[in-house]
């Protein structure tokens, strides 16, 4: 067995993170696997134009909601506990005042989609989405507080939940015959689960008296301010949604150029092919970020390199085995009729490129975790311009094409990029190193 992977598991610290993605994980699998039982069932009901109208919805409320997420999170977790006491009550402005605005961004962009396809079935089902953003407030300072006590059972348990749920009911209301409803009901119903995880026996710290009178006129992005809080969260946000946009860029190119039955086969493939590893994947993101911002005897390049190879060890084993099985499984699970609509080679195709896809969440993580969010924002701008230049010409050639142009693109640039991120950080350390003797 050779030394690094012997040492991944003795590192006390990648314990901790192999506890927490463990929590993370397991929580996102049992989810996806009642979601599976329930994407069975809407793939036999729905209409790949159905799933088209679905993929807008959805993409639509991701890339609005992808600000809102670290916003206040990611500079709440890395403060000391006095600022962070201090900052709850700018941060919670900021959440309720984030979320009316997406609240209003959707809505008006319904009014736009509807026009643009010249179909009005988006307009209320946007709407009713919209109305998540308005929900989530009510815990967000809560699991910023959970992931600062590292409590990831918690925030497991709340993923878990309302991954059930939005099965359950998904699968119930298909069945019944809601249609889309279906699918966009739950994910607002079980917001209020996530919520109610959260916040369950969860006090959030209290400001002291003296504490007020010492900040009533603090100094300039003092730690707990509002405009500190921004400073620190707004670029993590953008450098989000870039990631965002470089996620689910495929879905708007795809819808603009071949239509809303193309966009309808290629979501049901992405889904049904990445959603359980995108799932681990983006657990691992979660857990990773607190990792790294919890001050250990070892150094931050040397968690990111060893969580690394903890996550590839985890992932490309079930991937691999995914894939290979997927000509079998895909025609008995979900019906013949997606593999005749040509989703068979864009399964298998997306797929494989979930092999990749764990070094961008941990470059993006170590990144951001390491103050370095301007270098992370202009590499996931870079890799969004480069997916939408070879999307845009592999259109022309159809959706294998696209599936085929995405996993090279991904297979190219995510490796090489964390392989200079990595050969950098050497560079650095290995030059500390040789100045140490001298200033001795």
């Amino acid at each position: 067995m050779p030394n690094w992977f012997r040492s991944i598991f003795k590192s006390n610290s990648h314990q901790i993170l192999g506890k927490s993605l463990f929590w993370l994980g397991s929580a996102q699998i049992i989810g996806r696997v009642v979601r599976l039982v329930s994407s069975i069932i809407i793939a036999r009901l729905l209409t790949p134009e159905n799933f088209g109208e679905v993929a807008i919805i959805l993409t639509s409320f991701e890339l609005i909601s992808t600000p809102l997420r670290r916003l206040t999170t990611a500079p709440l977790v890395k403060l000391s506990d006095d600022d962070f006491r201090q900052a709850l009550t700018n941060a919670n402005k900021i959440n309720w005042l984030s979320s009316i605005a997406a609240f209003i961004v959707m809505s008006l962009l319904s009014l736009v989609l509807s026009h643009f396809y010249q179909n009005t079935d988006f307009v209320l089902p946007m709407i009713f989405m919209a109305c998540s953003y308005l929900i989530l407030p009510l815990g967000k300072l809560h699991v910023a507080f959970n992931l600062r006590q590292n409590r990831m059972r918690v925030v497991g348990r709340a993923v878990l939940w309302q991954t059930l749920l939005d099965g359950v009911f998904t699968a119930i209301l298909a069945l019944i015959g809601f249609g889309i409803w279906a699918i966009i009901i739950p994910k607002v119903l079980v917001t209020f689960v996530w919520v109610f995880i959260h916040t369950y026996k969860n006090p959030l710290p209290r400001q002291k008296t003296q504490e007020k009178k010492e900040y009533i006129n603090p100094p300039p992005l003092k730690a707990h301010s509002s405009n500190a809080l921004l400073k620190f969260g707004l670029p993590v946000s953008i450098s989000d949604i870039a990631l965002a946009a470089r996620q689910n860029i495929d879905y708007l190119l795809i819808g603009y150029f071949l239509g809303v039955e193309a966009l309808g086969i290629y979501f049901f493939a992405f889904n049904t092919s990445l959603g359980i590893s995108l799932g681990l994947i983006q657990s691992y993101g979660v857990a990773l970020y607190s990792h790294l911002c919890k001050p250990s005897e070892e150094s931050l390049h040397i968690k990111f390199q060893q969580s690394l190879k903890f996550i590839l060890l985890l992932t490309i084993p079930l991937i691999t085995l995914q894939a290979s099985l997927s000509p079998w499984y895909v025609p008995l699970i979900y019906g013949e009729k997606w593999v005749e609509a040509g989703a068979l080679p864009v399964f298998i195709l997306l797929c494989l490129s979930g092999l990749v896809r764990p070094l961008g969440e941990a470059a993006s993580q170590y990144l951001i975790s390491s103050g370095r969010t301007q270098l992370n924002l202009k590499a996931n701008l870079i890799l969004t311009l480069l997916l939408i230049i070879s999307i845009s010409f592999a259109s022309f050639w159809g959706l294998t094409a696209i599936a085929c142009a995405s996993l090279i693109c991904y297979c190219i640039t995510l490796p090489t990029f964390t392989y200079f991120l990595i050969k950098q950080q050497d560079k650095q350390t290995n030059a500390l190193k040789k100045e140490l003797p001298n200033d001795a």
